[in-house]
């Protein structure tokens, strides 16, 4: 019983636990604060950057549905299979959210500059790279059964993209902190 006592005790007065909580509460404070709050969001939201992002988004993800044989067309920021049905990058779709998350908690954890210079924007691809994933199947799911969009999208799904963001964590914290 002293053991767990003593380990649990070093465990929350460990220099390196307070600053990945840290690095992670700052992470995701900043991520709710650009996201949810519209005085920081609507800044970003029609930023003519983020249309040009979700017309990015919805052009790679249309090539992947492509590939997969489907026809579609592409109209902005939208992936039409047919008149009636298809999907759009909304904004909340752009893995915003998720950018800003893993690289507030990469600069803010315990691990060598020069190491993060270079795996924040290789992570970041990676994120949005599943985000894409994440979009064309839930494209193709509205396609076969629109009306399980709002289960896939909301929960199906988006478990993948933060999945992504929780490996490239624990990489980090395995391989190069200090």
């Amino acid at each position: 019983m002293k053991q767990w006592q003593q380990y649990m005790a070093n465990y929350f007065t460990s220099p390196f636990n307070w600053r990945l909580a840290v690095a992670f509460t700052i992470g995701l404070v900043a991520s709710a604060l650009f996201m949810d709050f519209e005085f920081i969001a609507g800044i970003v939201k029609y930023h003519s950057f983020t249309k040009a992002f979700s017309e990015i988004l919805a052009s790679l993800t249309g090539a992947i549905i492509q590939l997969l044989g489907y026809n579609i067309s592409i109209d902005g920021n939208a992936i039409w299979f047919t008149p009636t049905n298809g999907v759009y990058f909304a904004f909340g779709c752009l893995g915003y959210r998720e950018l800003i998350w893993f690289t507030l908690f990469i600069l803010f954890a315990p691990g060598p500059l020069k190491h993060k210079l270079w795996y924040i924007p290789v992570g970041m691809i990676l994120i949005e790279f599943s985000n894409i994933l994440r979009a064309a199947s839930i494209a193709i799911s509205n396609y076969h059964s629109p009306q399980t969009f709002d289960i896939i999208n909301a929960q199906g799904t988006l478990w993948f993209v933060y999945g992504t963001l929780l490996a490239l964590w624990i990489i980090w914290l395995q391989f190069f902190k200090k």
